[in-house]
């Protein structure tokens, strides 16, 4: 009897470990992104692609050349549920990206 609640409780434990990691990661993600929209190198990119994703959210493909490169970074960004939200192909959107990791990017919110 004590073996299973000690089972249990294992599971548990592991199971709380386990969403306290994901809610860290979650709260990384945000501070990175957040320091790119406040401290990134702005840029202006265009949207190439826009579909939607299985669940009904709008994904955009942009591309846009970080200050001093000689070859565009293209990037896939969830851009929500609402089409009215969302870029068509061909429009010239801001750009925040990390300047030592050009990569890491966002669509700019204040551009």
């Amino acid at each position: 009897m004590w073996a299973d609640a000690f089972t249990v409780g294992f599971i548990v434990a592991i199971g709380v470990a386990l969403v306290v990691a994901l809610l860290r990661a979650i709260a990384h993600a945000r501070s990175a992104r957040d320091w790119l929209h406040t401290h990134g190198a702005l840029a202006e990119g265009e949207v190439v692609l826009v579909w939607q994703e299985n669940f009904g959210g709008y994904c955009v493909r942009y591309r846009f050349t970080p200050r001093g490169a000689r070859e565009p970074v293209q990037r896939d960004e969830y851009a929500g549920c609402f089409a009215a939200a969302v870029p068509e192909v061909g429009t010239k959107v801001g750009v925040r990206y990390d300047p030592e990791a050009p990569e890491v990017s966002v669509l700019a919110r204040d551009a």
